[in-house]
């Protein structure tokens, strides 16, 4: 009986309990298995796009000039060299087309190079390499002030070779100087020797204050052969033409030497004296014979004028100007010495 009551209050407590527990859980019914939730979509991404290259950035004005220039140059060379070809040019001119196209457009290209612009290549033909041939020719040329003025030139076996421009005395001719002029191109020099306008086949009238135009024009075309080293050039003159070359050559400051044989103060109203001084320190040479006073006079005041390296040679009983060459007088040799030193780089 006692057994039995106990088990009652056993019974009677149980839910007591289990109200009191904390968290206690609760029991559901198992319902059917959930469903799994669809993993989520990812955004859909846009294809990329096709990389095109940069576009060029425009040059400046001034550049896009100067590259429109060379490409023009380029165009120009084709096509001269298309029309020599068709009218049967030598090697020599066609390789002189070529190296005046070339010069310009390397001459284009340094200056597009130095500000850093963009150079697409050209395809340009070989250079040929300048010749060495010796040969004489006459040649014509037009003044400043539109005289027609004629010489010879006197082209020597060398490339890169100095070059002498020669002036003649008064009333005299271009051929006077031929003797020595040709020595002088065996010895390597190119030679221009013209007649003064109003001399021999050149044409105008003697006005002697324009002839320093008549030695510009020489001064110019011998600069301008492609044998020649423009940067060497040595005016040299006779009795008037003395007075000529130092008064062209004070005015021209890329003469690198003034050779005056027989020169005077004062010839037809052409001045020495300030010319010799407005040339400055570049060498000078001076000759003149002793017999022929006032020549030997104004060498003498010229020389004691110079203001750089200056050699004065007085010969005597050999004449006036040009008719010193060619004798056994050492004239030749001095002035052949003096041009060495001169034109040597």
């Amino acid at each position: 009986m006692k057994r039995f009551t106990v088990f009652l209050l056993f019974l009677a407590i149980i839910p007591l309990l289990a109200a009191c527990a904390p968290n206690a859980p609760t029991m559901q019914t198992p319902g059917p298995p959930a469903t799994a939730a669809p993993a989520p979509t990812a955004p859909a991404v846009p294809a990329p796009e096709a990389t095109l290259p940069p576009s060029p950035t425009p040059l400046p004005p001034e550049l896009q000039e100067l590259l429109d220039r060379r490409n023009e140059a380029a165009h120009e060379l084709f096509s001269t060299l298309e029309r020599a070809q068709g009218k049967d040019y030598t090697d020599e001119q066609k390789g002189l087309i070529i190296r005046t196209y070339v010069a310009t457009i390397e001459a284009i290209e340094a200056q597009l190079t130095e500000k850093n612009a963009p150079l697409p290549p050209l395809n340009l033909p070989p250079t040929p390499p300048v010749a060495a041939k010796k040969d004489v020719f006459d040649i014509g040329m037009v003044t400043a002030d539109g005289v027609h003025i004629q010489g010879t030139y006197y082209r020597p076996a060398a490339v890169a070779a100095p070059g002498i421009v020669l002036l003649h005395m008064l009333g005299r001719k271009r051929g006077d100087w031929d003797a020595f002029a040709r020595q002088l191109q065996d010895a390597g020099y190119g030679v221009i020797a013209i007649d003064l306008r109003g001399h021999g086949e050149s044409e105008g009238k003697r006005e002697w204050g324009k002839m320093t135009q008549d030695a510009a024009i020489a001064a110019d075309f011998i600069r301008s052969r492609e044998e020649i080293d423009p940067d060497r050039i040595v005016m040299m003159g006779a009795s008037i033409g003395a007075n000529i070359a130092i008064n062209y050559a004070a005015q021209d400051s890329k003469i690198v030497g003034a050779a005056l044989l027989s020169p005077g103060l004062d010839y037809r109203g052409i001045k020495t004296e300030e010319a010799v001084k407005q040339y400055g320190a570049r060498p000078l040479f001076i000759a003149a014979s002793s017999e022929d006073d006032y020549a030997a006079k104004s060498a003498r005041k010229l020389d004691s004028l110079a203001l750089g390296p200056h050699q004065l040679l007085i010969l005597k009983n050999q004449g006036h100007g040009t008719q010193m060459l060619g004798k056994d007088n050492g004239l030749e040799e001095a002035i052949f010495t003096w041009l060495a030193e001169v034109t040597a780089k």
